[in-house]
């Protein structure tokens, strides 16, 4: 099936080329579409006058008037607007994956993806993904912002602190959403055969920060200050985007064993910007109900886990289960060890993956209730410490990943 329909073919066809573009991928978010859109025209003729604009829109079937809000929204005249359907697998990378076939046709030299719910967007977003690429010749920037201690909690828990001990790169937001990369970068992405996966969904921000990271592209973060968006509950709203984020970060270790197998330690990757101290508004999170899922979880799990895991580190979540509220913990030990035991699993094990990797959304819960117990006195920025303390924990045992993954390859 081809990407792109015809009328939008046609209409690429009358503009040509173009020097910037813009993608915001949407579904449902016509309350807050608008302004992302505006911040965006702006920011390309702003900072970028000298180049030729596109921005496009790239929705996932909403009914709530999405598209036709962005063809309302005003931008500066010399902005063209490219407002379609995506077609494929429902998720934001097959809306990616059209603005990247766009913007390869368009032989554009600068790309940039915004979500389409940011509320602290302004023009100099645009500048501060896209100069790196264009002065510095930078190929992937990921945005460096200060969220709200509690959200972000798969990026805290897993996304930042396992990518940073595999490829020893310090990339503190590998599933930012809001990125920049060149228009060479884009025609590669386009061209990956990976659209029928979990990449098409909610995989799409890891594999391309993965994928950069490893294929010889220069890789940096540049500071855009806070995120504000429309934040979810981690124990209530999360499960999907969860398990297609483990999902493909743990499908991207067979593609890329040579390299991580091969990293020892980790390097920061170069920050572009002044980096935000303030603090952000709080995000809605329930302690309790995190405990409720790892707690079911185990009543439910524990027999795969059995499979699954070293016998220690079943047995730590075991005592995991006894405690209270007051005294629980789910220390960084048991789950790093927990995700590289999974990771093999999902690897080289006898489970379905899929199922592999809902059986580890209870112990994510359990991490993250204990991150909130942990930094519940904190403040969003003193709150990093203990993100780098996990990140620190991940690459202290990456010797005990290495030794049980060529283990399990050997018994293959």
């Amino acid at each position: 099936m081809a990407v792109l329909e015809k009328d939008v073919i046609d209409q690429v066809h009358r503009i040509g080329h173009a020097d910037i573009l813009v993608g915001i991928p949407s579904f449902r978010n016509a309350d807050t579409i608008a302004h992302v859109v505006k911040q965006a025209g702006i920011g390309m003729v702003e900072y970028f006058p000298d180049m030729k604009p596109v921005l496009v829109n790239s929705d996932g079937g909403s009914k709530d008037r999405t598209r036709e809000v962005v063809l309302a929204t005003e931008v500066p005249p010399e902005v063209t607007k490219i407002v379609t359907p995506y077609r494929g697998v429902a998720g934001k990378g097959s809306a990616f994956n059209t603005i990247f076939e766009i913007a390869d046709r368009l032989g554009v030299k600068l790309c940039i993806v915004v979500d389409s719910d940011l509320r602290s967007i302004t023009p100099e977003w645009i500048k501060n993904l896209g100069f790196p690429i264009m002065e510095d010749r930078f190929d992937y920037v990921s945005p460096h912002y200060l969220r709200y201690k509690y959200d972000g909690t798969i990026t805290n828990a897993l996304a930042y602190p396992m990518t940073r001990a595999l490829y020893g790169q310090r990339i503190r937001q590998p599933i930012g959403g809001d990125f920049g990369f060149s228009g060479k970068l884009a025609s590669v992405y386009s061209k990956r055969d990976v659209w029928d996966t979990d990449i098409a969904r909610f995989g799409i921000d890891i594999w391309m920060t993965t994928l950069a990271m490893n294929e010889g592209f220069e890789v940096c973060q540049s500071c855009v200050g806070l995120k504000l968006h429309n934040n979810k509950d981690p124990g209530s709203d999360l499960g999907a985007m969860f398990r297609q984020v483990a999902g493909t970060m743990f499908t991207l270790m067979t593609t890329y064993e040579k390299n991580w197998m091969a990293v020892e330690g980790s390097q920061p990757a170069a920050v572009f910007g002044e980096q935000c101290e303030i603090e952000p508004e709080e995000a809605p999170v329930s302690f309790e109900n995190l405990l409720d899922h790892f707690r079911k979880g185990y009543e439910e799990l524990s027999d795969m886990w059995r499979m699954l895991l070293r016998p220690e580190n079943l047995a730590a979540i075991e005592r995991a289960y006894r405690m209270g509220d007051e005294e629980f913990e789910f220390a960084s030990g048991i789950w790093v060890r927990t995700v590289y035991d999974f990771a093999i699993g999902y690897n080289f094990g006898p489970f379905r993956k899929e199922a592999l990797v809902d059986a580890l959304l209870p112990l994510y819960c359990a991490r993250t209730a204990h991150f909130i117990r942990k930094t519940e006195e904190l403040s969003s920025f003193e709150a990093e410490i203990e993100v780098e303390r996990t990140a620190e924990a991940f690459e202290a045992l990456k010797e005990y990943l290495r030794f049980y993954w060529k283990e399990a390859q050997d018994k293959q």
